[in-house]
């Protein structure tokens, strides 16, 4: 299974430092989602993150900037649903239900949730029972081109192994709640213990 951290949808001082540290600690893939943000703003964070990591990366707003700095990919949603002319990167996008999982099967990839309470968002519940998730998998529309996320930890990985999602993708499990300022150390022993827990 792939593991892919989602960044925070704020902007914090020290984050380009981090997202470095966590690409130097082996993340193979990076979501860039902040959905309130401009273009400058976003150009800034990209600016201060080693070009090398650049083919991790992928984007979930001003898809412009995606071909600019030749990301790995961009990930379709509401406020963006069209993919940029001539881009030639990997295409994700956000799927909560099976039926949208199924609806989307041309995609490189896509996240289904919420599958357990998240972390990162109050309120947020499971959208899936176990039973559905197992007859998904059965059925093969849960594979290796579809992502968990939402409630995604070191406690729910073991809990959804055995269904064949291709990965998980993860937010609150790194970057702890949004109360708190993120700070390095504690990111990073968040990832390597999501990391480890992966390769069990």
């Amino acid at each position: 299974m792939k593991l892919i951290v989602i960044t925070t949808p704020y902007f914090f001082k020290g984050e380009s430092r981090i997202i470095s540290r966590l690409f130097r600690e082996g993340m193979e893939r990076l979501h860039l989602r902040k959905p309130q943000s401009n273009m400058d703003e976003l150009r800034m964070l990209l600016d201060a993150i080693p070009s090398e990591y650049y083919s991790r990366i992928v984007l979930h707003d001003h898809f412009e900037l995606a071909i600019e700095y030749q990301l790995a990919g961009i990930h379709l949603n509401s406020r963006n649903h069209t993919r940029p002319e001539g881009f030639k990167g990997s295409i994700s996008r956000s799927c909560h239900s099976l039926e949208e999982v199924q609806g989307n099967s041309e995609l490189d990839y896509v996240f289904l949730s919420p599958l357990f309470q998240s972390i990162s968002k109050e309120g947020y519940g499971s959208g899936f029972s176990m039973k559905v998730l197992q007859d998904a998998a059965f059925q093969r529309i849960i594979n290796e081109k579809v992502v968990a996320l939402g409630g995604i930890s070191e406690k729910t990985i073991p809990l959804i192994r055995p269904l064949g999602f291709g990965g998980v993708a993860v937010l609150g499990a790194v970057w702890g709640e949004r109360t708190e300022a993120p700070q390095i150390n504690k990111v990073i022993n968040q990832y390597k213990n999501i990391q480890s827990c992966m390769k069990i």
